[in-house]
């Protein structure tokens, strides 16, 4: 399939590299396919592109990635609903927000987008712990952003099965 982003132009996405959003997005419960769109795998940042909505286009990273310590309570509920039976299957993802004036890049680790690694369904989920702040400063945090990528024991589940078919930009 073929989409026109306004951020990257015109891309080629495989149908079996989109995350559906059986859950959604909050504020953005009306979109329900992405594709993860990886520029290079040794950067910490990539975008979770719309594919109902070309114009819309998330800047996420590895929940664990940037806090190797992060293991939130998932209810067992919102695991069922998304069909998750092994925990290896859990790719957890969180959006970040890059503000300008004053420079800071944070990321929401208390509404994670937990992923289904297996078959890729999807949703957001809203954390009851408060440890986990909606704004957590990367660069306050950058040690943890910019250590060995290729340690993928220590990512989201099994990231690297859910970052194989992915579009690249």
């Amino acid at each position: 399939m073929r989409i026109n982003s306004t951020r990257f132009g015109e891309i080629d996405v495989k149908e079996a590299a989109f995350i559906v959003m059986k859950g959604s997005i909050l504020g953005f419960e009306h979109l329900k396919r992405f594709v993860l769109l990886v520029n290079d795998e040794n950067t910490p940042l990539w975008w979770l592109q719309c594919v109902d909505d070309p114009s819309v286009a998330f800047v996420v990273v590895n929940s664990r990635l940037v806090k190797p310590d992060y293991d939130p309570a998932i209810f067992e509920s919102e695991l069922e609903f998304l069909d998750i039976k092994n925990s290896k299957d859990i790719a957890l993802l969180s959006i970040v927000t890059i503000r300008s004036h004053p420079f800071r890049v944070t990321a929401n680790l208390r509404a994670p987008i937990l992923i289904n690694a297996e078959n890729r369904m999807a949703g957001q989920v809203v954390l009851e712990d408060s440890d986990y702040p909606i704004q957590y400063d990367l660069l306050d945090n950058e040690a943890n952003v910019n250590r060995d990528l290729s340690d993928e024991s220590r990512g989201a589940g099994i990231l690297s099965k859910l970052s194989l078919p992915v579009g690249t930009v």
